[in-house]
């Protein structure tokens, strides 16, 4: 069994019990190589299963009626894909591996006995769901509402408190194996227009860029540029259930 990214993400929450820590190892018994471009599942696939990222990225991708490609969410390691549309059948978007990929699926069923079996387990899921929810939607008011380097800027600022959620720690590197076309359809703008706001950010020493790596430079400007609240540092818990033995 390899280290779990994903426990490694819920411990920084939660003190996980040994018993937790096996029923989660439970969904993690079959990981499952994909190479960059494979398709996981398409938006409207019947699934009924869910993944958990173990290496690699992601796209949480939709496709808008003009054709164009809009990007919903990215996902890299510690990250559950699918839970946000466990209501349904039918997924509501596209599942696409945009590096190599090692993932771990298991079915809904697995999650459900989780459930059952560890409340407090179900109440951790729940609550992280709930912040992926409203970091999602700060993402949504900042493309509705802010110009396009405020965009990038809460962008940025959000993949790193994610990242640092799963490693602890509060690094100003954060490796992003994007290109601008991913990171444009991410915000709502053109991969011109990306690279130009880019070249501005790094001579402003907001940040710096060379190939995938992104340098925040200046965070707490980046913060006040893009009115970024971090919504991955802390966790309220203490109405959860007791962890049964």
């Amino acid at each position: 069994m390899f280290d779990s990214c994903f426990v490694a993400r819920l411990k920084r929450y939660l003190d996980l019990t040994p018993t937790e820590r096996d029923a989660i190892a439970q969904l993690e018994r079959d990981p499952k190589s994909y190479p960059a471009g494979s398709v996981l599942w398409n938006e409207g696939d019947d699934v009924s299963e869910l993944l958990i990222v173990h290496q690699g990225w992601a796209l949480s991708e939709t496709r808008l009626p003009t054709g164009k490609r809009q990007i919903l969410r990215f996902h890299f390691s510690g990250d559950m894909i699918g839970a946000s549309g466990i209501a349904f059948s039918d997924a509501p978007s596209s599942i696409v591996a945009a590096t190599d990929m090692v993932v771990c699926r298991f079915p809904r069923l697995a999650l459900g006995k989780t459930f059952a079996a560890h409340p407090r387990l179900a109440a951790l899921f729940f609550s992280i769901s709930q912040m992926e929810s409203i970091d999602l939607s700060d993402r949504l008011r900042s493309v509705g509402r802010s110009e396009g380097k405020a965009r990038l800027a809460n962008l940025f600022l959000s993949i790193a408190a994610r990242m640092r959620a799963v490693n602890g720690d509060d690094d100003p590197v954060i490796r992003i194996p994007l290109t601008q076309s991913d990171l444009g359809d991410a915000v709502g703008l053109t991969q011109v227009h990306v690279n130009r706001l880019i070249r501005q950010m790094t001579e402003e020493k907001l940040i710096t860029r060379h190939r995938s790596t992104v340098t925040l430079v200046n965070e707490p400007g980046l913060i006040a540029l893009a009115r970024f609240v971090d919504r991955f540092s802390s966790l309220d818990t203490h109405w959860f259930p007791i962890a049964r033995a």
